[in-house]
């Protein structure tokens, strides 16, 4: 049975004039399927869900030809509030979705608006609350909530309402650290197991790996257009996932490069697990008993550093006598350095984050907190001066973006400055041209793709010239593509204009590609402060802040108990490399990139 289908499907928003959002979709999915639908930023994922229970055009307004039918009955004939019966929708960004004054009632509110007893509606809550691992911050404020909590609290409010028919998630856990993404995936399945209700899902790239652990049918779109089809196997090794710009999973990108060079595999794998065993079958049939580490390692480990820029010690932070965000963290920052802060959600992550830029102060009178030498606990450091030291990048670039175009966005600062129009021009070319954002100069901020807004919220700061930026998840919302292009301009900062950069993440794979250093936060303690190299090979202590190391690393550690290959391998690349290695002992390491 079908539980959803598209008819010559096309939608376009009203003042977009470039191409339709959707163009002529013809889809069909089958109840109870769990479905990834991928595809860069803007390519239309959050269009298709939307058009689900009819919130383009009816909300977001716009042109629809063709027809959408859930569980049925045609959206076009039916109400938003009718279509929740069948569809329950949670959105990218959490906090539109969130309202009420406790967690529990948050989740209760969809529920008690569909008319559900109130003995229902309480059944209905607890249980969402203990899929999502929320029972006990039932009584907490959402707006206390760290982003990667209220994301699970718009999930678990959608589970509280189940619907008949389809639940879809726009990008529903690049908010979460990999654990918690693990959670959302196996209720998202279990669900669907229990109930024949279909699940969807769009990804962008970032979570590719978590997605494809759980799929069993792939929709690629791009440009609005359905551009790919089919089993997850069938998909990820077709090309055009990386035409597109959404790439593979580590390990089938792994498989694919080896099978180039060519190391021969009678399938290409998908997950994790079907990575280790065609992997292992491949080095017993070989002969092979050690997989020894290359002679070369990271140079990132070998950069020179300048003088300390930022300087924390005994840092503690109660939000009231009951929560103890912050538990005498201290560290150390040199200049220069690219420095990822990781850890479960609700960790202190942001907590901390805020007393680096002066939006909070410490608890304990004996806490330090120097940037660049001056101590912005004292009441004698103004705001202004910090901000020109160190300047924050929010994790949603809603809430630090205001003004009617872009190019207005990036020149407020300079003019709050009361510098001349010269001067004002060149420092917001200057700082647009970092993200390439010129050619969208004159665009409303509010009608800028995701990843456009992302780019924009750090060229924002950029006139400032800060010493130091520190950006909180700079890679959501963002695709592959968007995401190499996000750290290529991080390292021009760094390397050209000399910055520190600070990126608080749960992309476990930007922190292996990019950062010089790792620090993970756990209960509001810092228990892990060394290189990627170093810390992702700390499998034991990573799992106290719920943190799994990139898909790659976690392949070779599997790897490690039986052929001994080094459990600190960070990229596919240097997997590949590593594993040519064994297989063709003869050819040199330098003939590939590292």
């Amino acid at each position: 049975m079908k539980s959803v289908i598209f008819k010559d499907y096309s939608f376009n928003y009203l003042n977009q004039k470039k191409r339709k959002a959707i163009e002529n979709l013809n889809l069909e999915i089958e109840s109870g399927s769990v479905v990834g639908v991928i595809g860069k930023a803007g390519a239309g994922k959050s269009t298709l869900l939307k058009a689900l229970d009819g919130l383009v055009p009816q909300v977001e307004v716009g042109y629809q030809d063709g027809d959408v039918i859930v569980d049925g009955e045609n959206v076009k004939d039916h109400e938003v509030n009718q279509m929740a019966r069948h569809v329950g929708l949670v959105l990218q960004n959490p906090e539109i979705q969130i309202f009420s004054l406790t967690v529990w009632d948050d989740i209760a509110f969809g529920p008690a608006n569909l008319g559900v007893p109130r003995e229902e509606i309480a059944r209905r809550v607890e249980a969402a609350m203990e899929k999502t691992e929320l029972t006990a911050m039932a009584h907490r404020s959402p707006n206390n909530l760290s982003g990667g909590e209220q994301q699970l609290l718009a999930i678990a409010g959608l589970l509280a309402m189940e619907p008949s028919s389809v639940l879809a998630f726009d990008e529903p856990v690049s908010m979460l650290d990999p654990i918690g993404k693990e959670l959302v995936f196996n209720v998202m399945r279990n669900v669907c197991k229990d109930t024949r209700c279909t699940s969807i899902t769009t990804e962008s790239g970032a979570d590719i790996e978590a997605v494809a652990e759980v799929v069993d049918h792939v929709i690629a779109i791009d440009e609005g257009k359905l551009v790919l089809s089919g089993s997850p196997e069938e998909v990820f090794q077709s090309d055009l996932v990386e035409e597109i710009g959404v790439g593979r999973p580590q390990v089938t990108e792994l498989v694919l490069m080896l099978k180039k060079r060519g190391i021969e595999f009678e399938r290409v794998p998908i997950t994790l697990t079907q990575a280790y065993e065609l992997l292992a079958n491949k080095l017993r049939e070989a002969g092979i008993k050690k997989i020894d580490p290359l002679p070369s390692r990271d140079l990132r480990n070998h950069r020179e550093f300048g003088e300390t820029v930022i300087e924390v010690e005994n840092l503690h932070h109660f939000y009231n006598p009951t929560v103890h965000a912050l538990r005498g963290v201290s560290f150390t920052v040199p200049k220069g350095q690219i420095v990822g802060v990781i850890g479960q959600n609700g960790s202190g992550k942001t907590t901390l984050a805020k007393h680096l830029v002066g939006l909070l102060k410490p608890t304990n009178k004996d806490a330090v907190v120097k940037i660049m030498g001056k101590d912005i606990t004292s009441k004698k450091v103004r705001f202004d001066e910090i901000i020109k030291m160190i300047n924050y990048v929010f994790q949603n670039p809603d809430d630090q973006l205001f003004a009617e175009t872009a190019w207005e966005e990036v020149a407020f600062a300079p003019e709050m400055m009361d510098l001349d129009k010269e001067e004002i021009k060149r420092l917001t070319k200057e700082a647009m041209d970092v993200f390439d954002l010129m050619p969208y100069r004159n665009r409303y901020v509010y009608g800028l793709d995701e990843d456009l807004k992302t780019y924009l919220s750090i060229a924002c700061v950029l006139p400032l010239h800060p010493d130091i930026l520190l950006i909180d998840e700079p890679t959501t919302g963002l695709d592959t593509k968007g995401e190499v292009k996000m750290m290529e301009s991080l390292r021009y900062l760094r390397d050209e204009l000399g910055k520190t950069i600070i990126i608080i993440t749960h992309n476990m794979k930007t922190v292996g590609n990019h950062c010089d250093r790792v620090l993970v936060a756990s209960k509001g303690n810092i228990i892990l402060d060394d290189t990627p190299r170093k810390v992702f090979a700390e499998t034991e202590k990573l799992l106290e802040a719920d943190i799994r190391p990139p898909q790659v690393t976690r392949l070779g550690q599997m790897l490690h108990e039986e052929f001994g290959c080094p459990m600190d391998i960070l990229t596919v690349d240097e997997m590949a490399n590593t594993l040519e290695a064994c297989f063709n002992p003869g050819k040199e390491e330098s003939s590939h990139d590292n």
